[in-house]
Order: C-alpha cells, then sequence, then structure tokens
C-alpha cells in the first residue's frame, strides 16, 4: 500500500513534465521554420540587383509554416550608421513573426557595387 502511495505521488509530476516537455519541442520547431524561411527570403534579397531592393520589397507568407514575413530595407553608411543613400549600402532586414507575440529576425547587407 505504501509502495503505491509512493509511485502515485511520483507519476503524478512527472505528467505535468511531459507535457512541458512536448510545448518545449513543438516551440522549438516553429522557431527553426521561421528561421528558415527568413534565412532564404534575406539570402533571395541579396541575390536580387541592389535597386530592385534599396525601397524593401513587400512582405508575404512563407510557404510551407504559412508564417508571415516583413521585408525592410535602410539606407546605411560605410560605418554601418544611417546614410543618406548615396554610399550605395543597405541593410535589408526580415522579421518572422508567428503565434502572435513570436519573431525571428535576421539582417544583411547589400551593396550596389
Amino acid at each position: 500500500m505504501v509502495a503505491i502511495v509512493v509511485l502515485t505521488v511520483a507519476v503524478v509530476p512527472m505528467v505535468g513534465m511531459f507535457e512541458a516537455a512536448i510545448q518545449a519541442a513543438d516551440a522549438s520547431g516553429d522557431y527553426d521554420k521561421a528561421r528558415t524561411c527568413a534565412v532564404q527570403k534575406l539570402e533571395h534579397m541579396k541575390s536580387l540587383p541592389y535597386e530592385a531592393v534599396e525601397g524593401g520589397l513587400q512582405g508575404g507568407v512563407c510557404a510551407p509554416s504559412g508564417f508571415g514575413y516583413t521585408i525592410t530595407a535602410q539606407s546605411i553608411g560605410t560605418d554601418l550608421s544611417d546614410g543618406s543613400g548615396e554610399e550605395g549600402l543597405s541593410m535589408i532586414t526580415v522579421t518572422v513573426d508567428w503565434g502572435g507575440e513570436n519573431s525571428y529576425g535576421v539582417s544583411g547587407v547589400v551593396s550596389r557595387w
């Protein structure tokens, strides 16, 4: 009888740990999907001509995850601070949002030359 009580007391908290582990695995998978989408979109932007990305492009939805993304472009100087646009450098930032409160962003610099 004592053994049953001890096992019950030990097993019940483990159920909560399993649920937490499943939620953590799901969150990790979503983070990986968002990171993959952001990096793919940034690499695509880097492959385009500078004039096409200088003003930024519209966002969209990542396939197959369904996460939304936005792309912003900011002119920067050679010291990576705000620039006038004449330097021919732009910082591109891709932000992927999911679940209402989660986001992942990645940035890169593209050059006219």
